[in-house]
Protein backbone atom coordinates (compact mmCIF):
# COMPACT_ATOMS: atom_id res chain seq x y z
CA UNK A 1 0.00 0.00 0.00
CA UNK A 2 1.30 3.27 -1.32
CA UNK A 3 0.21 6.74 0.11
CA UNK A 4 -0.82 10.08 -1.42
CA UNK A 5 -1.54 13.54 -1.32
CA UNK A 6 -3.42 15.18 -3.65
CA UNK A 7 -3.55 18.35 -4.00
CA UNK A 8 -6.83 20.16 -6.24
CA UNK A 9 -7.24 22.63 -8.02
CA UNK A 10 -9.35 25.80 -6.78
CA UNK A 11 -12.28 24.74 -8.99
CA UNK A 12 -11.97 21.35 -8.17
CA UNK A 13 -11.31 22.27 -4.81
CA UNK A 14 -14.55 24.39 -4.66
CA UNK A 15 -16.84 21.76 -6.66
CA UNK A 16 -16.20 19.39 -3.48
CA UNK A 17 -16.85 21.82 -0.96
CA UNK A 18 -20.21 22.40 -2.90
CA UNK A 19 -21.64 18.74 -2.97
CA UNK A 20 -21.75 15.41 -0.94
CA UNK A 21 -20.21 12.70 -3.49
CA UNK A 22 -18.77 9.31 -3.02
CA UNK A 23 -15.63 10.01 -4.97
CA UNK A 24 -13.88 12.59 -7.02
CA UNK A 25 -11.64 12.07 -10.20
CA UNK A 26 -9.27 14.36 -10.30
CA UNK A 27 -7.92 16.38 -13.27
CA UNK A 28 -4.62 15.04 -12.86
CA UNK A 29 -4.19 11.88 -13.83
CA UNK A 30 -3.05 8.59 -11.51
CA UNK A 31 0.63 8.49 -11.02
CA UNK A 32 1.51 4.87 -12.97
CA UNK A 33 2.67 3.37 -9.12
CA UNK A 34 -1.10 3.92 -7.50
CA UNK A 35 -3.52 0.91 -7.09
CA UNK A 36 -6.58 0.55 -5.88
CA UNK A 37 -6.51 0.53 -2.02
CA UNK A 38 -3.50 2.97 -1.92
CA UNK A 39 -4.52 6.16 0.62
CA UNK A 40 -4.88 9.38 -0.22
CA UNK A 41 -5.18 13.10 1.79
CA UNK A 42 -7.24 15.01 -0.02
CA UNK A 43 -6.10 18.59 -0.43
CA UNK A 44 -7.14 22.25 -1.81
CA UNK A 45 -5.16 25.87 -0.61
CA UNK A 46 -6.41 26.24 2.65
CA UNK A 47 -5.07 22.35 3.55
CA UNK A 48 -6.33 18.82 4.26
CA UNK A 49 -10.15 18.47 3.61
CA UNK A 50 -10.61 14.87 3.62
CA UNK A 51 -9.72 11.30 3.83
CA UNK A 52 -9.79 8.86 1.26
CA UNK A 53 -8.46 5.76 -1.29
CA UNK A 54 -7.80 5.36 -4.60
CA UNK A 55 -10.27 3.49 -6.28
CA UNK A 56 -10.18 2.89 -10.07
CA UNK A 57 -9.74 6.10 -11.59
CA UNK A 58 -11.03 8.14 -8.54
CA UNK A 59 -10.53 8.62 -5.16
CA UNK A 60 -13.27 7.70 -3.36
CA UNK A 61 -14.15 9.43 0.34
CA UNK A 62 -13.47 8.06 3.99
CA UNK A 63 -13.80 10.90 5.73
CA UNK A 64 -14.36 14.96 5.44
CA UNK A 65 -13.29 16.95 7.63
CA UNK A 66 -15.37 20.09 9.17
CA UNK A 67 -12.45 22.74 8.32
CA UNK A 68 -9.50 22.00 6.15
CA UNK A 69 -6.13 21.63 7.76
CA UNK A 70 -2.69 23.09 6.88
CA UNK A 71 0.05 20.54 7.35
CA UNK A 72 3.69 20.48 6.32
CA UNK A 73 2.79 18.16 2.97
CA UNK A 74 0.30 20.76 1.52
CA UNK A 75 2.78 24.02 2.58
CA UNK A 76 5.18 22.01 0.69
CA UNK A 77 2.82 21.48 -2.30
CA UNK A 78 2.13 25.00 -2.20
CA UNK A 79 5.34 26.72 -2.35
CA UNK A 80 8.02 23.94 -4.43
CA UNK A 81 8.51 22.86 -7.30
CA UNK A 82 9.10 18.91 -7.79
CA UNK A 83 8.77 15.96 -9.50
CA UNK A 84 6.54 15.26 -12.29
CA UNK A 85 3.54 13.35 -10.04
CA UNK A 86 3.97 16.74 -7.69
CA UNK A 87 3.15 19.06 -10.45
CA UNK A 88 0.18 17.39 -11.46
CA UNK A 89 -1.72 17.64 -7.79
CA UNK A 90 0.20 13.67 -6.45
CA UNK A 91 2.67 13.85 -3.66
CA UNK A 92 3.84 10.38 -2.61
CA UNK A 93 4.20 9.88 1.29
CA UNK A 94 6.65 7.64 2.73
CA UNK A 95 4.49 5.99 5.40
CA UNK A 96 6.44 8.18 8.75
CA UNK A 97 4.70 11.46 6.73
CA UNK A 98 1.76 9.92 6.37
CA UNK A 99 1.30 8.80 10.33
CA UNK A 100 2.23 12.24 10.92
CA UNK A 101 -0.19 13.94 8.56
CA UNK A 102 -2.64 11.88 9.97
CA UNK A 103 -1.57 12.73 13.80
CA UNK A 104 -2.21 16.33 12.84
CA UNK A 105 -6.24 15.84 11.86
CA UNK A 106 -8.51 16.15 14.20
CA UNK A 107 -10.64 13.73 15.70
CA UNK A 108 -13.37 11.96 14.09
CA UNK A 109 -17.06 13.86 14.72
CA UNK A 110 -20.11 12.03 16.13
CA UNK A 111 -22.68 12.33 13.76
CA UNK A 112 -25.21 14.27 14.86
CA UNK A 113 -28.46 15.81 13.11
CA UNK A 114 -28.79 19.29 11.69
CA UNK A 115 -31.65 21.20 10.14
CA UNK A 116 -30.76 22.91 6.72
CA UNK A 117 -32.95 25.37 4.85
CA UNK A 118 -32.95 27.34 2.13
CA UNK A 119 -35.51 29.97 1.95
CA UNK A 120 -36.64 32.99 -0.88
CA UNK A 121 -39.63 34.78 -1.96
CA UNK A 122 -40.95 33.93 -4.90
CA UNK A 123 -43.94 35.64 -6.70
CA UNK A 124 -46.06 33.31 -9.19
CA UNK A 125 -49.36 32.76 -10.27
CA UNK A 126 -49.89 29.13 -8.22
CA UNK A 127 -47.80 26.60 -5.95
CA UNK A 128 -46.70 24.74 -8.65
CA UNK A 129 -45.25 27.64 -10.56
CA UNK A 130 -43.70 28.67 -7.17
CA UNK A 131 -41.98 25.23 -6.95
CA UNK A 132 -41.01 25.33 -10.16
CA UNK A 133 -39.41 28.79 -10.13
CA UNK A 134 -37.60 27.55 -6.97
CA UNK A 135 -35.99 24.75 -8.54
CA UNK A 136 -34.85 26.86 -11.69
CA UNK A 137 -33.25 29.52 -9.03
CA UNK A 138 -31.82 26.80 -7.39
CA UNK A 139 -29.83 25.04 -10.28
CA UNK A 140 -29.22 28.42 -12.02
CA UNK A 141 -27.38 30.21 -9.14
CA UNK A 142 -25.91 27.08 -6.99
CA UNK A 143 -24.10 26.75 -3.70
CA UNK A 144 -22.09 29.45 -5.22
CA UNK A 145 -24.70 32.06 -4.80
CA UNK A 146 -27.05 30.56 -2.59
CA UNK A 147 -26.56 30.60 1.27
CA UNK A 148 -28.00 28.16 3.25
CA UNK A 149 -28.84 28.54 7.02
CA UNK A 150 -27.97 25.67 9.18
CA UNK A 151 -28.76 24.82 12.66
CA UNK A 152 -28.45 21.73 15.12
CA UNK A 153 -32.20 20.17 15.13
CA UNK A 154 -34.26 21.33 17.90
CA UNK A 155 -31.56 24.74 18.46
CA UNK A 156 -32.73 26.64 15.45
CA UNK A 157 -31.72 29.93 17.26
CA UNK A 158 -27.71 28.80 17.17
CA UNK A 159 -28.00 28.78 13.20
CA UNK A 160 -25.64 29.94 10.64
CA UNK A 161 -25.37 30.44 7.23
CA UNK A 162 -23.18 28.73 4.99
CA UNK A 163 -21.85 29.35 0.90
CA UNK A 164 -19.53 26.49 -0.36
CA UNK A 165 -19.58 24.93 3.18
CA UNK A 166 -17.80 27.50 4.56
CA UNK A 167 -19.87 29.47 7.26
CA UNK A 168 -20.75 33.72 5.28
CA UNK A 169 -21.79 36.53 7.38
CA UNK A 170 -25.33 37.57 6.10
CA UNK A 171 -24.79 41.17 7.02
CA UNK A 172 -26.70 43.10 4.35
CA UNK A 173 -23.98 45.79 4.73
CA UNK A 174 -21.62 43.76 2.37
Amino acid sequence: MRYWLLVLNDDEFTEQQAYEVEAVEPAAALPESAEDGDEVALAGAEGVFALGEVDGGAVAYRRRLQEPVKTAGTARADGQDGAEEEAAGWIALLPDAWEDLIRTLPAPERRSDWLVTLSMPIEAVDKAEAVRQFWSYIRSLGPKELPTFVSPYGRELEGTSFLLGVEHEQDPEE
